[in-house]
């Protein structure tokens, strides 16, 4: 069965005891199931490309694990490592992003071990899927473009859907942009067949007299060889008198205007929540900011929480999760990366080497130190030092353990003379 046993090891006994089940029933679905969309939202250059620029952003996303070295190790290395023998992760974002735009549902299935235990994560597409009880637990049962039929539970699976109104579990497909695409394959049509017809008709001319059909036949051969060919080189056309009233067809094309164009690319814009600056690389950082929000970060977060359901406990989701984030400063001018590491590196928010991680350089030995300017000073409600700058902080004269400092040496900052600098 090849790779199918992997991911689903228990597969052919599940699928003999499902044929008996009955239907998971939920408040709003007496049995709920969902059916792969086959139109052509893949097929058009516009939808593709606005598909395919969602799917390769999300392809940048960084797996991260945070919490216990002890908890779900085989996890943690799947984070760390690719999630299957067959993907690493930035494929396995791009296809999982992919599926969850051409069908709004987006089915993660794990790959089990003897044990049980997660082992392996994979974007799956099946062709149809239903949800069945079995020992009162909801089942997803896959039906595959192959003809497998594949059965895990419910609470196994990562599903993450959009336009979720009509159903508990699914999305409501693409089916609204039907009527977009069929008039982007109107114009398509329109325009292959204004240029055959252009090539194929150019004149209609008048036959005199009765003439034999082969004569005819041979002086319409004639009439083209002599007149359209690239044998004339004289540009004029000359004919006898067995045609009359040669005119020129005139090519008229049938296809939508350009004002009519653009208001069906805004259609597809706003379906996808991008824009053509997205679409031609010609973004600025204030436009990639805005799109990661509104499109990129809700997919990360969506597909997090739902792996995190998948694969942790109740209880150890307190302490444990997988996050899929994207620093938005990769994509920003150098002068506003100069920026943000001057002004958060100068008050000890980021270490060195977050900071040389910003401008996209490699980590240096010992790059987890902070650098913190020497003139801030911590002052309460009342205006007292509670810390200062040389690391001696929250002490006042009448404590025990406190001894007067060294006299400093006056040095310039920045500038500034008599500046108190302690060792």
């Amino acid at each position: 069965m090849g790779v199918l046993a992997e991911f689903f090891p228990h597969q052919e006994v599940a699928s003999r005891t499902f044929h008996q089940t009955s239907a998971y029933r939920t408040f709003t679905e007496s049995a709920p199931r969902f059916a792969a969309w086959d139109g052509s939202l893949y097929d058009h250059p516009l939808t593709r490309a606005a598909i395919e620029r969602f799917a390769t952003a999300c392809s940048k996303l960084k797996p991260e694990f945070v919490g216990s070295p002890s908890c779900r190790p085989n996890v943690r290395k799947l984070i760390e490592t690719w999630p299957n023998d067959l993907m690493t992760w930035p494929a396995f974002l791009a296809r999982a992003a992919t599926i969850y735009e051409m069908d709004t549902t987006l089915f993660v299935v794990p790959g089990l071990d003897r044990n049980l235990d997660t082992v392996a994560l994979f974007p799956l597409k099946p062709s149809y899927t239903e949800i069945c009880e079995y020992d009162g637990e909801p089942w997803c049962i896959f039906h595959m473009r192959t003809g497998d039929i594949m059965a895990i539970e419910y609470r196994r699976c990562a599903v993450v859907s959009k336009f979720q109104y009509l159903s508990d579990f699914f999305g409501s497909g693409n089916e609204v942009m039907n009527t977009t695409l069929s008039l982007l394959d109107a114009q398509r049509q329109a325009e292959e067949q204004a240029v055959k017809n252009g090539a194929r008709i150019r004149f209609i001319g008048k036959v005199t007299g009765m003439t034999h059909e082969d004569d005819l036949r041979a002086k319409r051969e004639r009439f083209y060889v002599d007149n359209l060919s690239s044998q004339n080189h004289t540009g004029l056309m000359l004919y006898d008198n067995t045609f009359d009233n040669i005119e020129q067809v005139k090519e008229d094309r049938y296809i939508i205007d350009e004002d009519e164009m653009e208001r069906v690319a805004k259609q597809i814009y706003a379906y996808f929540g991008i824009n053509e600056d997205i679409l031609t690389n010609s973004y600025n950082e204030d436009s990639w900011g805005a799109w990661y929000e509104g499109r990129v970060e809700p997919f990360a977060l969506a597909l997090a929480e739902a792996i995190n359901k998948m694969v942790f406990t109740d209880r150890e989701r307190k302490k444990n999760w997988v996050t899929f984030s994207s620093s938005r400063l990769q994509y920003a001018s150098n002068n506003t990366k100069l920026k943000v590491i001057q002004g958060l590196g100068n008050m000890g928010y980021l270490e060195v080497n977050e900071g040389r991680s910003i401008m996209q350089l490699p980590p240096l030995a010992g790059g987890n130190a902070r650098t913190v300017r020497g003139e801030f000073y911590f002052v309460d409600e009342d205006n007292n030092v509670i810390a200062e700058s040389g690391g001696h902080g929250g002490m006042s004269s009448d404590s025990p353990s406190y001894s007067e400092p060294d006299e400093p040496d006056d040095i310039e900052v920045d500038g500034n003379e008599d500046f108190d600098a302690y060792d």
